[in-house]
């Protein structure tokens, strides 16, 4: 299943994205994966969830990223939860641009089983998007 938390930019999705991912650890017999584009959460996440900063991999484009995702899926089976914070700021493109993304991690995610939440960092949803559960942070 694939998730969307969204709002403008500075409206606390990061900060919701952490707060979920601590409270998964506990709940959790699986692994929790936390991807974004910074070392900065390092202390704020839980230290059983791994952090990994896809720039530290030279990640930077739609299909690096999907490809990245669907890597550390395929090398671990025992992941429960993925959460993928800025997106849009790794590629950097605007969500609206980036179907080809959010395609690709959908179907990671029904292939694999694995819970998959997303940063969007926007006040509206593009169309393409409204199938997905969705949250918007204020």
């Amino acid at each position: 299943m694939l998730r969307l938390v969204y709002g403008a930019k500075g409206s606390g999705k990061t900060g919701k994205l952490i707060a979920e991912a601590n409270e998964m650890v506990e709940k959790s017999s699986g692994s929790i994966v936390f991807l974004t584009y910074t070392d900065r959460y390092k202390f704020d996440l839980n230290y059983n969830i791994r952090l990994i900063n896809v720039e530290n991999f030279g990640v930077g484009s739609e299909e690096q990223l999907a490809g990245f995702v669907k890597g550390i899926l395929a090398s671990n089976s025992d992941i429960d939860m993925l959460y993928v914070d800025g997106a849009h700021r790794v590629t950097g493109k605007k969500p609206e641009d980036m179907q080809l993304f959010y395609d690709e991690i959908s179907k990671a995610s029904k292939n694999s089983a694995v819970e998959i939440v997303l940063s969007v960092s926007t006040d509206s949803l593009p169309e393409f998007l409204s199938s997905y559960e969705s949250e918007k942070v204020m």
